[in-house]
C-alpha cells in the first residue's frame, strides 16, 4: 500500500496510528515488505530519523520485523497485545526509547519495593516456581523465544501479583505484555543466559530481604539487557 503525507505535527505518533490502522483494516498483512526507508520518508513526509524512531517503537510491540539486509517487514505473528487499543495508547504517549525504559523500570523498581512489603507466605511458592522454571528451561540445551520470553514474564509478573494492589496487577500485565516481543528479542540474542538466571536469583532474594536498594540496583542492571533493544540506557 501507499501512505499519504502527515499532516499532524507529532508525526511519531501519527504513523504508529497510520500503521495500526492499516493493520487493522486488512491494507497491511502479515508477513508483508514495507516500502524502503527513503520511499517511507517519501509518502509521509518525513524525515529519516522519524521514520527510524517510529519503526523502533512498532519493533518494541512486535508489529514489525527488521531482516538485516532484506527490510523491515509486518510481523508475521504479531503479539497478542500489539493490537490492544491500551497498549497503543500507552505507545503513542511515549516518546523514545528511554521513556519505555523508564516506564518499565519505575514499575518493576516500585512494584517489587512494595511486594518487599506486602508479600505473604502464600506468594512465595509461585514466585519461587516462576524462577524456577525460566532457571530449568534457559538451561536446555536449546530454547524456544517465545517460550523463553513467557517464562521470564512470568517471573516478573508473580512478583508483581505479590503486591496485592489489583490496579499494579493489571497495569504491570498490560505493560509487560507491551514490551513481550523486544523481551523475546532480547533473550533469543543473550549469550549468557546464567547472568539472568543470577540476577532473576538476586531480585528474589532482595525481595524476599526487604531490601529495597538492592532492589532498585539489580532490576535496573537487569533491564540494561534490555534496554540496548530498545536503544536506551538508564
Amino acid at each position: 500500500m501507499t501512505f499519504g503525507t502527515l499532516k499532524r505535527p507529532n508525526a511519531v505518533e501519527d504513523i504508529i496510528n497510520t500503521f495500526k490502522e492499516a493493520i487493522l483494516h486488512g491494507d497491511l498483512k502479515p508477513g508483508q515488505r514495507l516500502p524502503s526507508e527513503a520511499e517511507l520518508c517519501e509518502q509521509l513526509g518525513v524525515g529519516r530519523g522519524t521514520i527510524r524512531e517510529a519503526m523502533k517503537m512498532l519493533r518494541a510491540l512486535g508489529v514489525v520485523k527488521i531482516q538485516q539486509g532484506d527490510g523491515t517487514y509486518i510481523a508475521d505473528k504479531p503479539t497478542a497485545s500489539a493490537l490492544n487499543p491500551l497498549v497503543f495508547a500507552l505507545l503513542l504517549e511515549t516518546g523514545s526509547g528511554t521513556d519505555l525504559l523508564e516506564l518499565r523500570a519505575l514499575l518493576e523498581i516500585g512494584g517489587y519495593q512494595l511486594a518487599a512489603q506486602k508479600a505473604a507466605a502464600e506468594d512465595w511458592p509461585a514466585i519461587l516456581d516462576a524462577e524456577a522454571a525460566f532457571a530449568a528451561y534457559a538451561r536446555l540445551p536449546e530454547q524456544d523465544p517465545d517460550q523463553l520470553a513467557r517464562f521470564d514474564l512470568d517471573f516478573h509478573l508473580s512478583i508483581l501479583d505479590a503486591t496485592h494492589n489489583a490496579l499494579i496487577e493489571k497495569i504491570g500485565r498490560t505493560v509487560e505484555e507491551m514490551f513481550f516481543a523486544s523481551i523475546r528479542s532480547t533473550l533469543a540474542k543473550s549469550s549468557n543466559l546464567e547472568q539472568l538466571i543470577a540476577e532473576h536469583h538476586a531480585i528474589v532474594q532482595a525481595v524476599q530481604q526487604g531490601q529495597t536498594d538492592a532492589i532498585a540496583h539489580v532490576v535496573r542492571q537487569h533491564l540494561s539487557h534490555w534496554g540496548k533493544e530498545v536503544g536506551a540506557i538508564l
